[in-house]
C-alpha cells in the first residue's frame, strides 16, 4: 500500500533536510511533498490527500495550530505529527484536542523523526485496511438488502406470526417498513419474451428487485419489494392508498412510474392493490385480496390499477369437453367459421365467470389448441421438432397477459386451417425469407427473432411457412446456411473459422460438423472437391 507524506516547515533546511535525506520508501512512504507555510498545505491538502503529515507550529501566515484545525474541517483523517522548537506545554493540549498522532521537539533527530513515522504509517495502514473492509462489507451488504427485503415480504404475506419478523423488523434500515400502523399490499404479475429479454427469471427478478432497493421514492416511503410463489412482484407500503386522490391514488400513480421506469418498455404489468391492512398480522388477507383484484384485471383493459372488489368471486371455468369434440370435429372437416364460433362462446362464457384462477382459465384454452396442434401434425401443416409442441404453445400462452390476447392467439391458429387463408401470404412470406437471408449468420438468431420481426406468434409462423412453402422454417434456415457457406469455401483463401463466422456459428468445430450432416462431406473436404 502506497502512503503520501506531507511536510510543512518555514524552514528550508529543515524542510529539505526532512523532504530529501530521509528514506522514507523504506517506511512505505512513496509520495512526498513539502510546502512552506499552512495556507499551502492546506490548499494541496484538500486535493492531494496526505496520509500522513509533519507539521512545524510556529509558522508565518497561517501556524501548524490554525492549519490543523482547519485540516480536521476537512474530514481528513491523516495523521498529524507537530514539530516544535519551543518547549513549552500549551502547544501541546492544542495538538492533543486536534487529534495529533504525535509531538516532536526540535532540533530534529533523523531517528527519532523515522521511529515516530514508522509508526504512525503502520496505524495509517491498519486504518485504510479497515476502511477498506468496512466497504466491502457494506458493498456485500448493500447487495444483500434486495435479498434480505424480499425474503421478508415473503414472511409477511405468508407468516407475519413467525418469531423472527418482529425482532428484524425494528431494524429499519434494513427493512423499512414499521412494525405497526396500516398497510398497503401491490402485487403487479410481469410479462416479457425471452426473445427481448434473454435472461433467467431469477436473474431478472433480482435485477428488479436491486433496482427497486435503490429507487430514491421506495426509500422515501419505506417500502419493500419480493416475489411471491407464482413469481408476481409484491411491494408493501405503510399507510392506506385507494382509488380516489383522497386516499393516495396519486401515490399508486407514482409507483407505477416507478415500475415503468425500472421495467423498461419490454416487460408488461399491470397492478392489483389489496384491502388496507389494518396491522402486520393482516397481510396476507391483503394479500390475497390485492391477488384478486390483480387476476380480476386479466378480463379487462390491460396495464390499469386494479382493486378489490365486492363481485370479484367469480365461478370455475371447466373445460367442457363436449364442446371440445364438436371443435375437433368441426376442425377436422374443415369447418373453421362452426370452430370460430365455439371459440368465440367459450371467451364469452370467461368473461362471464371471470375465474380468479387464470392458470385454470390459460388450461382450458390449452386443450384447444392441443386439438389444432393435432390436426396441424396430420395434415402436415407444422413440424412438432419445430416449436409445435405442447410444451412450446404452453410458453407462449403462459406469458399472454389477458383474456382478448388469448383468444386472438387461438384464433391465429385457427385460421391455418382456413383454405382462403393462404391466398394473401405471399407478402408476409416474402418479409419472413427477406430477414431470414439478411440476418441468419447473427448471434441468437432464430424462430422467435423471425416471429418478433413480422409480428407473429412463434407457432402460427412455424405452421404458417409449412403451409406456405412445404418445408420447415429450419429447414430452410438450414439450407441458407449450407449454400452460404458453399459460397464462401470456393474461396480458397478464406479461413474455415471465418467462414463458419459468417455463417453464424461461434465454433469452427460445430460448423464442421453441421456441415457435415447436411452436405455429406467436410469443409475441407468440399474445397478440395470445387478446386479440382
Amino acid at each position: 500500500m502506497s502512503l503520501k507524506l506531507l511536510i510543512i516547515d518555514d524552514e528550508v533546511r529543515t524542510r529539505e533536510f526532512l523532504h530529501h535525506r530521509i528514506a522514507w520508501e523504506s517506511l512505505g512512504i512513496t509520495m512526498v511533498e513539502s510546502v512552506k507555510n499552512g495556507i499551502l498545505a492546506l490548499d494541496m491538502a484538500r486535493d492531494w490527500m496526505p496520509d500522513i503529515i509533519l507539521c512545524d507550529i510556529r509558522m508565518p501566515k497561517m501556524d501548524g495550530i490554525e492549519f490543523a484545525k482547519r485540516l480536521r474541517m476537512l474530514d481528513s483523517d491523516a495523521k498529524l505529527i507537530f514539530l516544535s522548537g519551543f518547549s513549552d506545554k500549551e502547544y501541546l493540549l492544542s495538538a492533543i484536542q486536534l487529534q495529533a498522532f504525535q509531538f516532536i521537539e526540535k532540533p530534529i533527530n533523523p531517528g527519532r523523526i523515522k521511529e515516530v513515522v514508522g509508526e504512525a504509517v503502520r496505524v495509517r495502514q491498519t486504518d485504510l485496511d479497515k476502511q477498506k473492509e468496512g466497504l466491502r462489507l457494506q458493498a456485500s451488504f448493500d447487495e444483500n438488502l434486495p435479498i434480505l427485503r424480499r425474503e421478508m415480504v415473503r414472511k409477511l404475506v405468508t407468516e407475519p406470526h413467525s418469531p423472527h419478523v418482529l425482532p428484524a423488523l425494528l431494524n429499519r434500515d434494513t427493512f423499512l417498513i414499521p412494525s405497526e400502523g396500516r398497510f398497503t399490499v401491490v402485487v403487479a404479475p410481469l410479462f416479457w419474451r425471452f426473445s427481448d429479454i434473454p435472461k433467467e427469471v431469477r436473474i431478472v427478478q433480482e435485477e428488479i428487485l436491486s433496482s427497486l432497493s435503490k429507487s430514491e421514492e421506495m426509500l422515501e416511503w419505506g417500502s419493500i419489494a419480493g416475489f411471491d410463489s407464482q413469481n408476481w412482484l409484491v411491494i408493501l407500503m405503510p399507510g392506506t392508498y385507494g382509488s380516489a386522490y383522497m386516499t393516495g391514488w396519486s401515490r399508486l400513480e407514482q409507483l407505477r412510474g416507478v415500475l415503468r421506469r425500472i421495467l423498461g418498455p419490454d416487460i408488461q404489468f399491470h397492478m392489483g392493490i389489496g384491502h388496507t391492512a389494518e396491522q402486520l398480522f393482516a397481510i396476507p388477507d391483503a394479500y390475497h385480496s390485492a391477488v384478486n383484484a390483480g387476476n380480476l384485471q386479466f378480463y379487462k383493459d390491460y396495464g390499469e390499477i386494479a382493486f378489490p372488489s365486492e363481485k370479484q368471486a367469480g365461478e370455475p371455468l371447466d373445460t367442457d369437453w363436449e364442446e371440445l369434440k364438436r371443435f375437433r370435429e368441426s376442425v377436422r372437416r374443415g369447418d373453421v367459421e362452426q370452430a370460430d364460433k365455439i371459440i368465440q362462446g367459450l371467451t364469452k362464457r370467461a368473461r362471464q365467470r371471470k375465474d380468479l384462477d387464470i392458470m385454470r382459465v390459460k388450461d382450458v384454452y390449452f386443450q384447444f389448441l392441443l386439438i389444432l396442434l393435432e390436426i396441424a401434425l396430420q395434415q402436415g401443416l407444422t413440424d412438432k421438432e419445430e416449436g409445435g409442441g405442447s410444451r412450446y404453445i404452453w410458453r407462449e400462452i403462459d406469458i399472454i397477459p389477458d383474456l382478448d390476447r388469448l383468444h386472438r392467439y387461438v384464433l391465429s391458429l385457427l385460421a391455418l386451417f382456413d383454405r382462403e387463408e393462404g391466398k394473401g401470404g405471399s407478402g408476409k412470406m416474402r418479409e419472413i425469407v427477406k430477414f431470414i437471408h439478411t440476418h441468419f449468420h447473427e448471434k441468437g438468431f432464430g424462430i422467435q427473432m423471425i416471429a418478433d420481426h413480422v409480428g407473429l406468434s412463434e407457432t402460427y409462423l412455424c405452421s404458417f411457412f409449412k403451409k406456405q412453402s412445404g418445408q420447415t422454417v429450419k429447414e430452410y434456415m438450414t439450407g441458407v446456411r449450407v449454400e452460404k457457406a458453399k459460397e464462401l469455401l470456393r474461396e480458397q483463401d478464406m479461413k474455415l473459422y471465418t467462414i463458419a463466422q459468417a455463417v453464424g456459428f461461434a465454433d469452427p468445430n460445430y460448423f464442421t460438423t453441421f456441415f457435415k450432416k447436411y452436405a455429406g462431406c467436410t469443409p475441407t473436404e468440399y474445397r478440395e472437391r470445387v478446386g479440382q
